[in-house]
């Protein structure tokens, strides 16, 4: 038997090229976030970097801020993993002593430029509350609600206030003192916070027992 005299190419395996140059585009957008802020950056600029046309990049992001919070995530999330099984204020600590290392590790810099960027620009706020933030809220606000069944945390607890009072300080340090966040700190706000709800429980005379338990807040 002799082979074709023309025989049909075969497609090499691997990724598409259409996947290829999608990721060649968030990396183009996460290098310009190390190197500049968000009001410095141009869509024009990363489809440049990445190799392709603007029209290749809104092919995807309708927005530059759409892309840039992708590029973010894209990067962090493997860093941020809440895990799904085990005590739920463990899980909910062990999430948070992951974001301390987040922000102070090689890519918090673009971390803060994003969270500073949200301030004056509509448009990435909006993305980012949909996209990042309302959907972790979400997942906490179930984990603090697990942790208040098993009796670990008042029935009367304001859900909201409490994680605000978690990440409030982490922030600070952050944007506002730009002082280094290490484990120890991370840990000991949020040992402070629950100690804090516990002790306001106590001095309200609250018992543990569910027979005693009224419905959480869930502001």
């Amino acid at each position: 038997m002799t082979a074709p005299s023309n025989p049909k190419p075969t497609r090499q395996a691997g990724r598409p090229r259409s996947e290829e140059s999608r990721t060649s585009i968030l990396d183009a957008a996460f290098s310009s976030l190390q190197r500049g802020p968000v009001s410095e950056i141009s869509t024009i600029q990363i489809a440049r970097n990445a190799g392709v046309s603007t029209a290749t990049v809104y092919r995807w992001w309708p927005t530059k801020e759409a892309l840039l919070l992708d590029a973010v995530l894209n990067t962090v999330d493997h860093e941020l993993i809440l895990k799904t099984d085990g005590v739920p204020l463990e899980r909910l600590k062990d999430y948070v002593l992951q974001v301390g290392r987040l922000f102070t590790g090689a890519n918090g810099l673009v971390v803060t430029r994003l969270l500073t960027a949200i301030q004056d620009n509509a448009t990435l706020r909006s993305e980012f509350s949909k996209r990042a933030y309302s959907p972790r809220e979400k997942e906490f606000r179930a984990i603090v609600k697990e942790a208040i069944k098993r009796g670990d945390l008042p029935a009367e607890l304001k859900i909201g206030l409490f994680l605000d009072s978690i990440v409030g300080p982490l922030l600070a340090r952050l944007l506002i003192r730009h002082e280094r966040i290490d484990e120890s700190f991370v840990a000991a706000v949020f040992d402070q916070v629950v100690a804090g709800a516990a002790a306001q429980w106590a001095q309200g005379g609250k018992s543990r027992g569910p027979g005693n338990r009224t419905p959480a807040s869930t502001c």
